[in-house]
């Protein structure tokens, strides 16, 4: 498979599931604030919760002290419908669309025509008049780029042969799905827990179980409120709830289950990587790969991880590491395997 061909790919994969998160992160916002009340105080914990969903996405620069304040009437418009945010829906959508494109006969016709149909249909303008109009509106909008991405997952299923183009398709959107999981999580317990951080992550979680509604939400942004339950029989618990995203293996959205998958996929590559003129090994394959080295690493490790270790350490230091780890594989993975960057540039949250 060409290099061009296979990028394009990986980051259709990316894209779209960037733009799934972002939907269901925008949507639970809306749910858990919308029951707040009406008061002052419910106001500002209203607009936290907003500054927190600015800050998993790293949108930060774009709502600066003197600016537009982050709260549900900007918020959400920008992570939608922003032309000059790289990560907003919209430009997700387009971007996916557009390396589809460039390679529209290497891909079934069904995924073609639905990723086209639906960037036709969420760019409209219409459509940003409807989101502004309310909350409702805005999480309709919200939940079709959730249906969309699951039909489009299951169109690439059903569609795909199970060659190079498909590993590289799941490594895209299992390393993003990774990165998403591990900011959504740091950034909400930050806020969840507050100055009680500063004393210790266990005390920290002792106290943030006093209020278990902001963990429900928690779970349903990332799709895994049933999932936590049919494990977790004693019902809601914080430290139960960060060990599920973290450490599962069999939750499909934890950041453990999804470096599998990145593990699985770059091994599958690699084990049918070319040689150059049948004798040297292609740059990237088998053991030379240093991004199938370190995603191995990561994923070894987390099948021997306590959550005792990660809040010994400290939860946040435990899962800004694991971003950083996973911004390097990003990185490797591009410098290995593809000749050139991507057609658009590089929306990566630091």
């Amino acid at each position: 498979m060409l290099s061009r061909m296979a990028q394009s790919l990986y980051w259709i994969g990316r894209y779209v599931e960037r733009a799934e998160q972002t939907a269901r992160l925008t949507e639970a916002t809306f749910h858990h604030t919308l029951a707040m009340g009406s008061t002052t105080e419910a106001e500002s914990r209203r607009d936290r919760h907003w500054a927190a969903l600015i800050d998993i996405v790293g949108e930060n620069p774009a709502f600066p002290s003197d600016g537009p304040a982050a709260d549900e009437e900007t918020v959400p418009l920008h992570l939608i419908f922003s032309s000059e945010d790289a990560n907003s829906i919209v430009e997700c959508i387009t971007r996916a669309r557009d390396n589809a494109r460039t390679m529209r006969h290497q891909v079934a016709t069904e995924m073609w025509e639905a990723l086209n149909r639906y960037h036709l249909e969420v760019t409209r303008p219409a459509q940003r008049r409807r989101a502004a109009s309310g909350a409702e509106s805005a999480t309709r909008l919200c939940r079709s780029v959730v249906e969309f991405s699951q039909l489009l997952q299951g169109i690439t299923d059903s569609t795909m042969p199970r060659e190079e183009g498909w590993y590289f398709l799941q490594a895209g959107k299992f390393l993003e799905r990774a990165e998403w999981t591990a900011r959504t999580l740091d950034v909400n317990y930050r806020l969840l827990v507050g100055d009680d951080a500063e004393s210790g992550d266990r005390f920290a979680l002792a106290a943030a179980a006093r209020d278990l509604q902001p963990w429900a939400t928690l779970l349903r942004s990332l799709s895994a409120y049933e999932s936590y339950h049919r494990i977790e029989s004693r019902g809601i618990q914080p430290k139960a709830v960060i060990e599920l995203l973290i450490l599962s293996a069999v939750l499909p959205r934890s950041i453990r289950f999804s470096i599998g998958q990145v593990d699985a996929a770059l091994a599958h590559i690699s084990e049918q990587a070319p040689a150059y003129n049948g004798s040297e090994p292609m740059p990237g394959s088998g053991t030379e790969s240093e991004a199938r080295r370190q995603v191995g690493r990561l994923h070894a490790e987390f099948a021997y991880q306590r959550l005792d270790d990660l809040l010994d350490r400290g939860l946040h230091t435990s899962l800004l590491d694991i971003q950083r780890r996973c911004y390097r594989i990003g990185d490797r993975v591009e410098d290995e395997f593809f000749a050139h960057r991507p057609l658009t540039a590089q929306a990566m949250m630091a």
